[in-house]
This record gives structure tokens, C-alpha cells and sequence, in this order.
């Protein structure tokens, strides 16, 4: 089962590149990590000026695992500096792994 974490935010103006650095930083982090399958630093696509990243884990207890590490939660407390309230994480799981249940197609 892959376990997916997304976590999104906009940067406090004239903030966004250091938000963009620590959110790099948690990445490269996350990529050393047991269990992290892969994960990715991104922009919007859009003018919103959100980032955030996404990660794939092995488990959510590895996922967690590296979450809680000395590291992660100085760069995740210094990122809360960085960006505006109401950032989200979200968590998720690969639907195909965990599910019989038949994925819908388009004709």
C-alpha cells in the first residue's frame, strides 16, 4: 500500500523563496528516509503562488517516523514562519493498492 502526504501552502509576501528553500530542504529530507518511495517539491500551476510538497511512503507509520525526526520538525517550525495561515496536510492512499473497487473510465 502506498501512503501519499500533501502539504500545501501560500508564502507570506516576499517570503517565497525561502519558503521555496525550506520546502527543497524538507524534500531532499524526505528522499533520505526509510520508507519514502519518492517525494516532490511543487509550485502552482496557476497565479496563486502556492507550494507544498508531495510524498509517497511505504506506510504511514514511515511516513510519520520521518515527521516527527529532530529535522524535519525544525524545518517544518521554521517553514510556519514563512507562509500564511491555513496551510494544509493531507493525507491519502493509493486507492488502486488498497481497493477492489473498479476505477472509473471515461468512453
Amino acid at each position: 500500500m502506498t501512503y501519499i502526504r500533501v502539504s500545501t501552502m501560500t508564502p507570506l509576501a516576499g517570503r517565497e523563496d525561502e519558503a521555496s528553500q525550506v520546502n527543497q530542504e524538507l524534500v531532499d529530507y524526505y528522499r533520505m528516509q526509510k520508507g519514502c518511495v519518492s517525494s516532490h517539491f511543487v509550485k502552482a500551476a496557476d497565479t496563486s503562488g502556492e507550494q507544498g510538497r508531495i510524498s509517497f511512503w511505504t506506510s504511514e507509520s514511515a511516513a510519520d517516523e520521518a515527521a516527527t525526526q529532530e529535522r524535519s520538525l525544525e524545518l517544518r517550525s521554521s517553514l510556519h514562519l514563512l507562509v500564511r495561515r491555513g496551510h494544509q496536510e493531507r493525507s491519502f492512499l493509493d486507492v488502486a493498492a488498497t481497493s477492489d473497487a473498479p476505477v472509473a473510465t471515461t468512453s
